[in-house]
């Protein structure tokens, strides 16, 4: 290699490191932060017992409007935050793993939101470990980034403003002894959509954990998420059967329709009988407060079980792709 060719060679090495090097401080500079999908959930993170109001400072400019910016202690790193959304309860719980006690006593939230209704900061122990819990006055998506200026920065819209499509999943328990094996179908579906973020489908789930949840906040969420689809899982009959709401016909893509194909797919994936689409006696109440598409696939006991709860998430999920393949 001569001079001239090692010059143009060293040139390159040092452009490439300085690409490198910017690249790598601009992805430091906003990061996105985990926000677990927790209908539900709860995080086990201490006992609360002290707790206050947060300070909140609605002196913003332009570009922080519309935001909840929330400050950190520069002790803080994305490791130690967990966003929980509880949008079951309109609810957004931010955990904060800090070593500054009293840290939210004397720096204050920024925003200009009309939505918060609340913020209470709750001590999770005598070190510094927080749980800020905000409410809001409706169902809100959301988006959260860890900025480089030691704040979590989250911006919120109608679930239809952010996603194009959505889809409810229920899982209400009528039968106490029922209530973990639809839990874990539930759980199964979340696991198998968070994996497959091509689809670009948002959704909701009424129950993801052992707390029953009533039928009006289910029904709410249904109403508010303006869902595109709604299965209910249930336990019931001998292999697969699914259920519609015949009260009431939609043009372009009917409940029977919908019905049809959870029960062909969830029946095809267990490897069980197909017992039959049948039109539902009027029972249901989230059938009955559905007036998008929305079916309730019913899994022979034989069926549900851990072992199974898997299989049978592969069929709703499938189903659901091609329900809205059908519906273009």
């Amino acid at each position: 290699m001569n001079n001239s060719e090692m010059k143009k060679m060293a040139i390159r090495t040092a452009v490439f490191g300085v690409v490198s090097i910017a690249v790598m401080l601009q992805r430091s500079a906003t990061k996105h932060i985990m926000i677990t999908d927790a209908a539900g959930t709860h995080v086990d993170r201490g006992n609360a017992e002290d707790s206050y109001n947060i300070l909140i400072d609605r002196n913003v400019t332009d570009s922080q409007s519309g935001k909840l910016i929330i400050p950190l202690a520069k002790t803080v790193s994305s490791d130690d935050i967990i966003l929980e959304d509880k949008y079951i309860d309109h609810e957004l719980k931010i955990y904060i793993e800090s070593r500054e006690e009293g840290f939210y006593l004397d720096n204050a939230v920024l925003t200009d939101l009309d939505i918060l209704e609340s913020a209470v900061c709750y001590a999770e122990n005598d070190t510094g470990s927080v749980c800020l819990d905000f409410k809001f006055d409706g169902l809100y998506a959301n988006a959260s980034s860890l900025t480089e200026n030691s704040t979590i920065e989250v911006s919120f819209a109608k679930p239809k403003d952010m996603y194009d499509n959505i889809v409810v999943v229920d899982c209400g328990c009528e039968e106490p002894g029922d209530a973990q094996a639809l839990l874990d179908m539930s759980l199964a579906v979340r696991g198998i959509a968070a994996a497959d973020d091509d689809k670009n489908i948002k959704f909701y789930y009424t129950r993801l954990s052992a707390d029953e949840v009533d039928i009006e906040k289910r029904c709410a969420l249904i109403k508010d998420s303006e869902a595109d689809f709604v299965v209910e899982l249930k336990i019931g009959g001998n292999g697969v059967a699914s259920f519609y709401n015949g009260e009431y016909f939609l043009r372009d893509f009917n409940n029977a329709e919908f019905a049809n194909i959870l029960e062909k797919n969830c029946a095809y994936k267990l490897g069980a009988t197909a017992e039959g689409v049948f039109e539902d006696d009027g029972s249901d109440q989230v059938l009955s407060c559905t007036k998008v598409p929305a079916a309730r696939v019913e899994i022979g006991k034989d069926y549900a079980g851990i072992d199974n709860s898997k299989k049978i998430a592969e069929g709703v999920y499938q189903a659901i792709l091609e329900a809205f393949e059908e519906k273009k």
